[in-house]
């Protein structure tokens, strides 16, 4: 028998589907709410990263379900972002200079970039029952960034 405990630290019986789920971010996520036990699909713009995936996570024993992103939805996708870069356009050349990285992580308290296990973390338990008293935050997964 599932105490109240294991219950609401367990994802177990959910659903989940992840966008861009082959690498970064988004893989982590995918393989934190299965790993919490929750049924995810995930899909990738690339169907060579997406296979190798899917073999790890079978041999894993992950339930996760994959599909390539059709033309349809690429399509959609490529307008948004340009839309975005022209958004930015000439405000993100900081990040063009050899030492940006080292720069911006000396303005972040814990003196490095996050790992995206760090915030597939948070994501998993924002997914789970034992948040759902949860509401309206703006949580910072920053490393301190915010009140540097």
């Amino acid at each position: 028998m599932t105490s109240g405990r294991e219950k609401r630290w367990s994802l177990a019986g959910a659903t989940a589907l992840v966008t861009g789920g082959s690498k970064g971010i988004g893989r982590a996520i995918v393989e934190e709410l299965a790993g919490f036990g929750a049924r995810v699909h995930t899909c990738s713009r690339n169907a060579a990263e997406l296979e190798e995936c899917r073999r790890q996570w079978e041999e894993e024993k992950l339930a996760i379900t994959v599909s390539v992103c059709d033309v349809s939805v690429r399509a959609a996708r490529e307008e948004l972002m340009e839309t975005v870069r022209e958004s930015f356009e000439g405000k993100l050349d900081i990040l063009l200079e050899p030492d940006a990285l080292e720069q911006a992580c000396s303005r972040i308290p814990m003196g490095r970039s996050g790992k995206p296990t760090e915030v597939a973390s948070v994501v998993s338990f924002l997914c789970m029952p034992t948040a759902s008293y949860i509401t309206g935050q703006v949580i910072c997964i920053d490393g301190g960034r915010t009140i540097y």
